[in-house]
Order: structure tokens, then sequence, then C-alpha cells
């Protein structure tokens, strides 16, 4: 998901954002992974990294969770989609999927209703929007269900085409939790809608097609998908991580999906309904899940994804983080839940990530994520949140 691009007072180890979605922090990954196309991949323009842009550093209250819900967005009763990073551009963030898309250029601080045509439509929960950082950046939406199952567009969010065949299973549910190969902007990944299994796209999004190899478990539905980032384009392309509701387990596989294992730690992890998140720091990454044989909380891997141990034990749904600091919240698709008294609700943590500690929020602030995007102005991390419910808030980090 990251992209390296010079803005005004950045270091090349400070430019990109890092979505939580699938999270990894600008100032520790290694900038091999950048929009560079392997050999193997199908053949396509070469994307054009935006020009270095004049950008004020962020404004906001530092330490503090601010309302940042723009006038007029239509929240439901599960709040306004799954929030993203372009990859190139670290002050604008998307954030949608839920019947309407609206844009921040200003690191999450203000928002703008995008004039889409067609609009796409109102879709059911889960991480359903995604942003490649071409220029101008590319963007899906999740269709409602097939024969074809993606919204494109390649014009920032303004005009969209619906295309995306599923040859075997042309009456799916929706595409769940769309993420794109942080190399190649043509390649995507994505879990199905209550239903079992992951798909591939190799063009774009025009078709897809299942990659539930040997080795996968059943009983599984709603599964997210993530790329790990293993310093080398060719690799990362292969090696994903997979987390799904009411059954699964944490998975792994390291070639593309013609073969998956059970990531040790994992075995009978889940997600809450309606979110998850993987975030990466090097080579440490952290996802958090219910029901595991080893429990509930918040899982560490040190090794890729390959081994993992708890580092905090309870109820948590989304981890994200920066170069300084580790986040978790408690939250999943239960539009008038409300934390508990004594409900951890959202954590954070120092490097390594072994000692959690509760973080304050306002009182307006009662239920967690969808998702949480986090990016920096070369300064300061920015945490924008989109919660179940109660819209779009905002933390500067300290």
């Amino acid at each position: 998901m990251l992209l390296a691009v010079a803005c005004a007072k950045r270091s090349p180890a400070e430019a990109g954002g890092f979505a939580a979605t699938s999270a990894v922090d600008p100032a520790a990954t290694s900038r091999v992974d950048t929009l560079v196309r392997p050999a193997s991949a199908p053949s396509a323009p070469t994307p054009v990294l935006a020009p270095a842009l004049a950008i004020e550093p962020a404004k906001g209250t530092p330490g503090v969770w601010e309302d940042v819900t723009p006038a007029g967005a239509k929240l439901g009763e599960f709040g306004v989609g799954n929030v993203v990073v372009d990859p190139a551009r670290a002050n604008e963030l998307y954030v949608g999927g839920y019947g309407e898309i609206w844009k921040s250029s200003d690191y999450g601080l203000t928002w703008r209703k995008l004039p889409s045509s067609p609009n796409p439509p109102e879709l059911p929960l889960g991480h359903v929007l995604a942003v490649a950082g071409t220029t101008p950046a590319t963007i899906w939406v999740a269709n409602v269900r097939g024969p074809k199952f993606v919204f494109r567009s390649t014009d920032g969010g303004l005009h969209f085409v619906l295309t995306g065949a599923l040859p075997e299973k042309p009456d799916s549910d929706s595409l769940y939790s769309i993420e794109v190969d942080p190399a190649d902007p043509r390649h995507l990944i994505s879990g199905v809608h209550e239903a079992d299994g992951i798909v591939e796209s190799t063009d774009s999004g025009d078709t897809w097609h299942f990659v539930n190899g040997p080795g996968w478990p059943p009983g599984g539905v709603s599964w997210f998908v993530y790329f790990i980032k293993t310093g080398n384009p060719e690799t990362t392309r292969k090696t994903w991580f997979a987390i799904a509701q009411g059954g699964g387990s944490g998975l792994i596989t390291h070639d593309a999906g013609r073969s998956w294992q059970v990531a040790r730690g994992l075995a009978k992890l889940q997600h809450p309904h309606g979110g998850s998140s993987l975030f990466q720091h090097d080579k440490s990454l952290f996802v958090a899940g219910l029901y595991g044989e080893a429990g509930s909380g918040v899982f560490r891997s040190t090794d890729l994804g390959q081994s993992w141990t708890r580092v905090f034990q309870g109820n948590s749904a989304v981890t994200w983080g920066s170069a300084k600091k580790i986040y978790a919240a408690w939250g999943w698709a239960c539009a008038h839940c409300a934390f508990g008294k004594d409900d951890p609700g959202f954590m954070q943590a120092d490097y390594p990530g072994d000692r959690f500690t509760k973080l304050d929020v306002p009182a307006g602030l009662n239920w967690g994520p969808n998702s949480v995007a986090s990016t920096s102005d070369g300064t300061r991390s920015i945490h924008i949140g989109s919660m179940w419910a109660t819209g779009l808030w905002r933390y500067v980090e300290p």
C-alpha cells in the first residue's frame, strides 16, 4: 500500500501513507516495494507518481480524538464505510462504499463528497473501497453482487465503469475486502461477503478467480485478506494473510493462494463481524481476533506471519500504528452498541508491542472502528477512523 512520493518537508522514509486495513509504517518499510510491476505481471501502462506538492502540515489537537464527520454524510446504522489513504499522496484520503464517496485533501481534517457518475451503490458491511496510487488515483468499489462485481474509476472517483466477471460463480454475493498489491495496481485480492473463499484479479478487476488451494480450512465466511510486504515485489505479490468470520483460522500463503497453511498460534482465530486489519511494522505484524485456540486479543508475529504470540488478552478488532506507536480498538458491525464499563475500547502500546494501555477517548466516541487509515505529514502521524455508527474521527499523534 505504500509508495515513495516527494512531498514538502518529507524525507523518503516519511513520504508514504499507510492504511490500517493493510497498514505499513512509512518510517520502517523498505522502499523496494514501490509501484513497479514485476516481470511476471500482465502488461499495463506504467503508473505515474504524483509530483511534489507544497502541502500544509496537518492541523488538529495532538493527543485528542476529534469528530471530523462532514455535514451531510449519510451515516445510516453503520457509519460511512471504510477509509483508506491514497498510497501516493499522504494528504489524500477516501471513505465510502455505503452509497457515497468522500475525499479529504488535508490529512482527513475536512471532507467533500465526490460527484461520482454513476454513484456506486450502498453495500453490505466490510472494506469494499480500495485505492491505488496511480495518477489520477484508481478507485474500486464493490458492486452489490454479480455478474459484474466491481465499479472502477481511473480519474479519482469522478467516473466509474462496472466490470469484474467471476466465471466460477457469477451469482456470488459482493466482494468484501478489496486490497491492492502495493507493487502492482492491476493486482487485487478480496474475500466475498457471507461466503467462503478468496478471489484474485490480475487485470485491474476486469476478471476474478478463486484461489482456495490445498490447506484451505472449512467453515469461514467473509474473509479479509492482506498482502504481506516482504521487501521484494515478486514475493510480496504471492504472500498473503487471511482471516475469516465464523470459522477458519489465521492463514498464510506464499504462492498466491495455490496452497495455504494455518499460521502457528492462530488456529481457529476469527475476526469480529464486519471489520479486521493487518498492521505491519518492518517484519512485525499485528492482528486482532476472537475465539482462537490461544484465546482472543491482539497477536504479534516477528517473522512475517509464520508464527504468532498473543500480546494483549481481551476483545479487540482492528490494529493500526505509526513509527512510534501501535494501536488497537474493539468494535464490530453493531449500530447501537457501546463500550462496557470494563471494556478496553481503544488501546496503545510502544514498540515492540508487549504492553497495551487504555487510550482515553471523548464520550461521543463510544464504539470502535470499521477501519482506521494512518498517514503522516512528515512531522506527525495522523490516524482517521471510520467508526461504526458514529462517523469519522481523527487523532493527531502527540
